[in-house]
């Protein structure tokens, strides 16, 4: 009995082994999982004074100079509610490091940061899915605020991991968080199949031994 048990076990893990090499389920798709929701996480919203090049471009430079200045402000938080009242407490430091970024680069124009609660539309991400809602954000209106907005999560930090990785935050782009581990194991996917099945069978020979 004892050795159908563990059996069984062995066929489980290599079983599990093999999926984790051959890539997700088909039923584990974006829609069906929820990576965060309103009430575990901020955003970060950051909004053009408009569509005109110039403007694009100094929005993204802003969106750079505040993730670099929250990275230092919640570098050692844990939890939501501090890092919505550290936010909240620095909010006015914020806006003049977004208008030193603005003169630097020659825009008169002001910046505006808030710290509440906004409505976002639905978002995929490669770590899952954020349903359309109300979300508690950090939001930077730049001049007019009438040209097209840059956001993503910034506590938990995603904000801070994608732009470590240095990857060009567009419009709708979709953000990709790298686990290394299993981008090797799906790397060498082929030679490691071919060694799973060989242990495979000298376990499914052995087991069959004792169950003998």
């Amino acid at each position: 009995m004892k050795a159908r048990i563990i059996t069984v076990i062995i066929l489980c893990l290599i079983g599990g082994v093999l999926l984790t090499l051959m890539g997700s389920p088909p039923w584990a798709t974006d829609e069906a999982v929820v990576a965060f929701s309103a009430d575990n996480l901020i955003r970060l919203h950051v909004l053009a004074n408009s569509d005109r090049p110039a403007d694009q471009e100094v929005k993204l430079l802003v969106r750079d100079r505040i993730l670099k200045e929250t990275a230092a402000l919640l570098a050692a938080v844990e939890d939501r509610a501090t890092a919505l009242v550290i936010l909240e407490k620095n909010k006015e430091a914020l806006a003049k490091a977004a208008e030193d970024e603005l003169v630097k680069h020659g825009f008169s124009y002001p910046a505006a940061v808030t710290v509440g609660t906004y409505g976002f539309p639905a978002r995929s991400y490669e770590f899952g899915v954020l349903p359309s809602g109300e979300y508690q954000a950090l939001r930077v209106v730049l001049g007019q605020g009438q040209g097209q907005n840059w956001w993503c999560v910034l506590f938990p930090p995603v904000c801070h991991l994608v732009m470590a990785e240095k990857k060009p935050a567009k419009e709708g782009e979709t953000i990709r968080l790298r686990w290394r581990a299993l981008e090797e194991l799906q790397a060498n996917k082929e030679e490691l199949m071919k060694k799973a099945w060989v242990e495979w069978a000298k376990w499914m020979q052995m087991a069959t031994i004792a169950v003998r």
